[in-house]
């Protein structure tokens, strides 16, 4: 049991990470730009960011994807 928690905790924890990062920096970053008391405005912002960056990365790794196993 104690293996099968470390191997939940050792998938999970370095995921959740990259999420806050990916999420905290945006948000951090408009909540410069835009000044004020940091709240739900910012969060959203950085979520959207966010989205936004997976959206694009996820395009591009599908064109590369895609450009190799067509052999081009």
């Amino acid at each position: 049991m104690k293996r099968r928690i470390w191997l939940v905790v050792r998938g999970w924890v370095p995921l959740l990470v990259v999420l806050a990062a990916l999420i905290g920096g945006p948000a951090l970053l408009a909540w410069l730009i835009l000044g004020g008391s940091f709240g739900w405005l910012h969060v959203l912002i950085g979520v959207g960011v966010a989205a936004g960056l997976l959206l694009i990365g996820g395009l591009i790794l599908g064109w590369a994807l895609g450009k190799r196993l067509k052999g081009d």
